[in-house]
């Protein structure tokens, strides 16, 4: 008990190395006696069902485990639908009897790590308030001695995500076109190549063998220029990239040429506009997006509402306003009519649908991005940076460099001990330039 470390949600769940706090068995039972407790004492009296999955990591089991040895305690049941994308879990809560979902999972991590999203009964991740009653009671609570935890399968009820992904696109026909597909070794192996082979497209797989080793090792939204060489040499019409999780998801036209999330979102709010389907002409975007989006939907008459980074954050303006586009530059898109969830298989999709027998490199030839640079500077602690002089003086002077033309981006990392050195500029030798002396200024002064 001595050695606990008090429980603290990051951005997006919690994560870390598979092992470690907080993703180690104590802090896992709690974690799930927590919200076994939390469930109970909101409910009806009914019985508590909460769904569990994983992206595939081989340290899923005894992760699982832990959580469920916590959730049962409170007398709370369990099924576990195995491997699966973070997008049909959430969807899955939602339509089926579950009051919550617990996706296991680090994203576009590496192998090593893990970590927990948890999903209300509406298929929503928990607000930050929820996040933190949880936490509070983790912190509390003293679990009982392990017990053998009683969980029922449910792996076909990845099915019924299919199903759902078929009723929203009904006169998608794929035939004779040869599409990629990159899992990246993680929860979309088998049901995205599986999905597109149900529309009738020839499809040519990458990344979907996992070993619980190799999940984004190489392949995956994070390294799309290896699917961006699959579809040039096998001809193909279309790729499409997930992360570990598939929540995000990068494209590549026939060409070649990789589309991040702003070119989806330049791409999709233009056709919303052009369909009466964007509500105010406005989209929803995180302070990550690249400027040259600003500038493309600007020039179609759409204004952009920027958020801070987070995917919770952009579905929570969605919310608040009615918007129905919003998205991040990593790959998360959200549509309301998909129910505000980041499905990087069903934006894929939809482009597919959306473009018909237009080349993709055409239909996304409207976004240009500006260079960029980011760099990630691993950091010992994470001081308020404008209380460090040469910090703030060296941010004043690139930001009056740059004036509107360009933009600075300087933040921690909500899920790492890193700091984000993030430059855009219309001159790439600037960018890169700028790019570079701030990061040695954060690694002389905070370098871990």
């Amino acid at each position: 008990m001595s050695s606990f470390e008090p429980v603290m949600f990051g951005t997006d769940g919690l994560r870390g190395h598979a092992g470690e706090a907080p993703i180690e068995p104590e802090t896992l039972r709690r974690i799930g006696s927590a919200l076994g407790v939390l469930l109970m004492r909101e409910g009806d009296g009914s019985q508590r069902r909460v769904l569990i999955g994983n992206d595939g990591r081989e340290s899923s089991s005894w992760i699982l485990d832990c959580l469920v040895q916590g959730l049962v305690a409170a007398d709370v049941s369990v099924a576990d639908i195995g491997l699966v994308m973070t997008p049909a879990l959430a969807l899955l809560v939602r339509h089926e009897p579950y009051s919550a979902g617990i996706m296991i999972s680090a994203s576009h991590n590496p192998a090593h790590d893990n970590g927990i999203k948890i999903f209300a009964g509406d298929g929503a991740k928990l607000s930050a308030e929820v996040e933190a009653e949880i936490a509070t009671l983790a912190n509390e609570l003293r679990p009982d001695s392990p017990k053998e935890p009683r969980i029922k399968s449910v792996s076909k009820l990845t099915l019924r995500y299919e199903e759902l992904l078929g009723d929203r696109f009904p006169d998608l026909d794929l035939t004779g076109r040869k599409v990629c597909i990159d899992a990246a070794n993680g929860g979309g192996a088998i049901i995205g190549p599986r999905m597109l082979r149900t529309f009738g497209a020839e499809v040519i797989e990458v990344g979907c063998e996992s070993d619980g080793f190799n999940i984004n090792e190489g392949v995956g939204a994070l390294h799309p220029e290896y699917l961006a060489e699959i579809v040039k040499q096998n001809g193909a019409c279309f790729g499409i990239c997930l992360d570990g999780d598939g929540d995000r998801g990068i494209f590549v036209d026939e060409k070649g040429q990789i589309h991040d999330g702003d070119a989806v979102l330049t791409f999709f709010g233009s056709r919303m506009l052009a369909a009466g389907t964007l509500p105010g002409n406005i989209v929803a975007a995180t302070v990550m997006s690249n400027l040259g989006m600003h500038h493309a939907l600007k020039d179609a008459g759409i204004e952009v509402h920027v958020t801070p980074v987070g995917d919770r954050h952009v579905v929570a303006a969605m919310r608040e306003h009615g918007f129905a586009l919003g998205g991040e530059q990593s790959g998360h898109t959200l549509f309301a009519d998909h129910e505000l969830v980041g499905d990087g298989l069903y934006t894929g999709l939809r482009l597919l649908a959306d473009v018909g027998d237009t080349p993709m490199s055409e239909a996304m030839a409207a976004f240009e991005s500006f260079p960029q640079k980011l760099i990630n500077v691993a950091v010992r602690d994470k001081p308020d940076l404008s209380t460090i002089p040469v910090i703030a003086a060296k941010q004043k002077e690139v930001e009056e460099l740059l004036g509107d033309t360009g933009r600075l981006l300087l933040r921690y990392s909500g899920t790492e001990q890193k700091c984000r050195v993030m430059i855009e500029a219309q001159d790439r030798e600037l960018c890169e330039r700028l790019t570079d002396e701030f990061a040695a200024l954060i690694q002389a002064e905070l370098g871990a």
